[in-house]
């Protein structure tokens, strides 16, 4: 099965490099192993292994609630994570808690789970992202800080 799979997503690529069109893929494979033969192109694939499910299934078995969340976020319709500018959520170049974030956040029915500093991205492994950080962080924002927030479109 992954043999077609490969085929597919290889078919696929050529045709987008071909019309000069970047498409955003996901490819499941059922053998972790020829997800090798395939590496996701930065940012625009993502490869979706048995081990992904499994992780997901133990989740889910251990908090059932998350199966509602995963539903949200792995359907077409409906809240999506989305890198929006900080300073829309509070005011940058001065250190607040990241709860006082989290709440502007709901106050615009979103729900911030992380954050990325720009002067970080470069040198960071995290190119820096933070998710989920502490609550009671501070931190101190700058302008073209990201917020990674759950949103509808």
């Amino acid at each position: 099965m992954d043999d077609r799979t490969l085929v597919t997503l290889l078919h696929l690529r050529a045709i987008g490099d071909a019309t000069h069109r970047d498409l955003s893929l996901t490819t499941e494979m059922s053998d972790d192993g020829n997800r090798l033969l395939a590496p996701a192109r930065e940012g625009s694939d993502f490869i979706v292994s048995g081990r992904m499910i499994s992780l997901l299934m133990t989740q889910i078995s251990e908090s059932r609630y998350l199966a509602d969340v995963f539903e949200e976020l792995f359907s077409a319709e409906g809240n999506e994570l989305y890198l929006k500018p900080v300073s829309d959520y509070v005011r940058v170049d001065r250190e607040v808690a990241f709860a006082t974030v989290v709440e502007s956040a709901l106050r615009r029915r979103e729900c911030a789970v992380g954050y990325r500093l720009r002067a970080d991205a470069a040198a960071d492994p995290g190119h820096g992202v933070r998710i989920n950080p502490d609550k009671r962080q501070r931190v101190r924002f700058a302008e073209g800080d990201r917020l990674i927030v759950l949103a509808e479109s």
